[in-house]
């Protein structure tokens, strides 16, 4: 059996390990070398065979040129949601600096998320987290355009209706993509399976009842499995996941579909509607 992890951060930020409670077994993840190689071999050895490696903190853009060198991976590049309220002019003339010589396979992950902490709220107002967040999102849409590639969407909780109005407003299924994250509006899901978007499961998709129905709602064809890694816990022990899990979450998710049993892997392409060149212009996706 072979997989491809649809959607971690091979290249990732440092996190304080202050910042998680309680007892958590196995290795801390460290944004190192080291830690980065093991996880992509550790992966491998269980069958991984690539891995979408996505980068949008604009701090870490440096980790891009190291990135593409690994054949393996599929390059995805954006700025998160997280810095919308800094200066979106001038992480957007960073990001387009950054792939100057290798124009990644999509941009992302992009998005909106209206969870905020008490220190940002403090300083902005909901409403004005929100605007900026609305103009980051809208202007990478306008970018992949331009680039003709496509994009991977952080779909935060209760971001449903924007996720969809800017998506149909822009007309984002011209150039199409990933739906990564945590939309459980069955109608709004609906519409943009018929929108030609693909939505990809992760952990929580095999513990949360809401979004295992979502993963019982997607058809096979439209259906990615993902890690996320590092940025979750696992439990029964607690630890961080990785990228080899993806083989846990690719038996969960599809447990709930009638056919899985008969289901062998497969790799599909997701092409660009628009214009069909190169194999460059595809993404790697997975269906297990």
């Amino acid at each position: 059996m072979s997989y491809i992890d649809c959607h971690s951060h091979i290249f990732f930020s440092p996190f304080p390990k202050d910042s998680f409670e309680g007892e958590i077994t196995g290795e801390f993840p460290e944004p190192n070398m080291r830690f980065i190689n093991k996880s992509i071999k550790d992966a491998e050895d269980v069958g991984v065979t690539h891995f979408i490696g996505v980068i949008s903190n604009p701090n870490q853009y440096a980790f891009y040129q190291t990135q593409i060198e690994h054949q393996n991976i599929v390059n995805v590049l954006g700025i998160s949601r997280n810095h919308a309220i800094e200066n979106i002019s001038t992480h957007l003339s960073n990001l387009k600096k950054t792939f100057e010589n290798r124009i990644p396979h999509a941009i992302g992950e992009i998005g909106l998320d209206y969870y905020f902490s008490e220190k940002l709220l403090k300083q902005y107002s909901e409403a004005s987290i929100k605007s900026k967040q609305h103009e980051l999102f809208r202007k990478q849409i306008q970018l992949a355009k331009d680039l003709d590639i496509p994009i991977v969407v952080h779909a935060g909780e209760n971001t449903d209706e924007d996720i969809l109005k800017i998506l149909i407003e822009e007309k984002a299924d011209d150039i199409g993509g990933q739906i990564h994250g945590y939309l459980t509006n069955p109608n709004i899901i609906s519409e943009l399976l018929d929108r030609g978007f693909y939505f990809s499961c992760g952990y929580y998709h095999t513990t949360e009842k809401g979004l295992i129905k979502v993963a019982q709602q997607l058809p096979l064809e439209q259906l990615l499995i993902e890690t996320d890694a590092p940025y979750h816990l696992i439990a029964d022990p607690t630890r961080f996941i990785s990228q080899r899990d993806i083989i846990f979450i690719a038996q969960n998710p599809l447990n709930t579909k009638e056919d899985c049993s008969k289901l062998s892997v497969n790799s599909y392409y997701y092409k660009n509607k628009k214009k069909i060149k190169k194999e460059e212009k595809r993404i790697i996706f997975s269906l297990v």
